[in-house]
């Protein structure tokens, strides 16, 4: 389940959560939230990763088949995790750490209802400050997307025909971005926060509001989602802002 290469990150990752935990006498942490997981394994997967405040973690996997290693369990549905902890001789938790935040009220309810602690804390929260402080794998995965982003960066110049639009614009810096490695996926905490790969906003169009926590706006090219370019055509004297995501890795620059 876990790397060779990310075993002691993780491992600090894993000791960083339970002081956490211990600080706020939580007996167990389980995540299911893709973020909180390639956090706590690695990897994004169907399932869920179980910490005790003391020993090893828990890895619940629906999906994808072959997942191997040590304490990791398939599971069909959440309800066969509890009887899966006891078997390991894990206590079931008194106060058990969900992702109030995150999970949907169903999905919320189910969870604290299977275990049925005393009492039933916020992971996200908890989770979000641990996450702050990266550790020293993590600030080479920032380097790694700084060095992939300031190349393309470089190039954004090349990118400008007179007369093309700001959409078109961004087009050829979307191509040079995945040329230099980007994964191309953007992801942000909160609600209605969707963007792909980042923003051109131009001329007037940078004055468009937006219903997003962004700083930023723009139009759009769709009321399905108004923000960003909108067809503003580039001409001499136009202002124009990038505003273009570096994730050459699973961290952002």
């Amino acid at each position: 389940m876990v790397s060779k290469e990310l075993r002691a990150d993780l491992q600090l990752k894993w000791q960083r959560i339970q002081q956490a935990m211990q600080m706020v006498n939580a007996d167990g942490c389980l995540l299911s939230v893709d973020v909180n997981l390639f956090y706590t394994t690695g990897q994004i997967f169907s399932g869920y990763f179980y910490l005790p405040s003391q020993g090893e973690p828990c890895f619940f996997v629906k999906r994808p088949n072959g997942i191997t290693g040590s304490n990791v369990e398939y599971i069909r549905k959440p309800e066969q995790i509890p009887s899966l902890l006891a078997e390991k001789g894990i206590n079931q938790p008194n106060k058990l750490l969900l992702e109030a935040d995150e999970l949907s009220y169903n999905d919320y309810i189910r969870l604290q209802q299977l275990f049925n602690p005393k009492e039933t804390g916020n992971a996200t929260t908890l989770m979000r400050n641990v996450r702050m402080v990266k550790t020293p794998w993590e600030i080479s995965q920032f380097r790694i997307s700084a060095k992939g982003h300031a190349a393309t960066y470089a190039e954004i110049p090349s990118c400008y025909r007179p007369g093309i639009t700001d959409l078109e614009f961004q087009y050829e810096i979307e191509n040079k971005m995945r040329r230099q490695g980007s994964i191309g996926i953007f992801r942000a905490f909160g609600a209605n926060m969707d963007i792909h790969m980042g923003s051109i906003l131009a001329g007037d169009n940078a004055e468009a509001p937006s219903p997003f926590d962004f700083a930023l706006g723009g139009q759009g090219m769709d009321p399905s989602c108004p923000l960003g370019a909108n067809g503003t055509i580039l001409k001499e004297g136009t202002s124009v802002m990038v505003d273009m995501a570096g994730n050459y890795s699973a961290y952002l620059t």
